[in-house]
C-alpha cells in the first residue's frame, strides 16, 4: 500500500486529545498508538491487533475495537472504507481522500479540496452533502493502467 504521511502527529498530541474528551491514557491505549505512528498508514482492525498483541500478549481484540472507537470520537483517526475487504485506519494528521487502486491495493491520498467543486455541485442540485474522506473512490493506479 502506498502511503502519504505529510505531517505526523505525535503521542503527546494523541494523548492530549484522549484527555480532552475525558478518556484515560491505559497501556493498551499507549501501544495501540505506538503501534499507529509506527506502522503502516492504512492498516486494518485485525492488523493492529496483531501488532498490538505481537508487543504484549493478552490484550483482547474487544479492547482494541474500543480504543479504535475512542480515538475516532477523539478525531485522532478515521476509518475508510476501500471498496472490498474490511475497513482501514489511519492517522487524522490532515484532511485528505482515498484512491484504491482495485488491482494492486494501492492506497493513494489526495487533498480533500480536490472534491470541493464536487461538494458543493451536489449540494446545490441534490440538497446533499458528501464525506469524501470516509470511503475511497476505485480505480486503477498508474502502474496498473500501464
Amino acid at each position: 500500500m502506498q502511503t502519504s504521511r505529510t505531517h505526523e502527529l505525535t503521542a503527546e498530541q494523541i494523548y492530549a486529545a484522549v484527555r480532552s474528551g475525558g478518556g484515560r491514557l491505559t497501556v493498551p491505549l499507549r501501544i495501540l498508538v505506538d503501534v499507529l505512528i509506527a506502522g503502516e498508514d492504512h492498516p486494518t482492525a485485525d492488523e493492529l491487533i496483531a501488532a498490538v498483541e505481537s508487543r504484549t500478549p493478552g490484550i483482547a481484540p474487544s479492547t482494541i475495537y474500543r480504543l479504535l472507537q475512542r480515538l475516532e470520537d477523539a478525531e485522532v483517526i478515521e476509518h475508510i472504507h476501500v471498496g472490498r475487504g474490511p475497513a482501514v485506519y489511519h492517522l487524522r494528521h490532515n484532511e485528505h481522500a482515498h484512491l484504491v487502486c482495485h488491482e494492486c491495493g494501492a492506497i493513494i491520498g489526495i487533498p480533500e479540496a480536490t472534491f470541493d467543486g464536487l461538494v458543493r455541485s451536489i449540494g446545490r442540485k441534490y440538497d446533499f452533502t458528501i464525506e469524501p474522506r470516509h470511503a475511497a473512490l476505485l480505480g486503477r493506479c498508474r502502474r496498473c493502467v500501464a
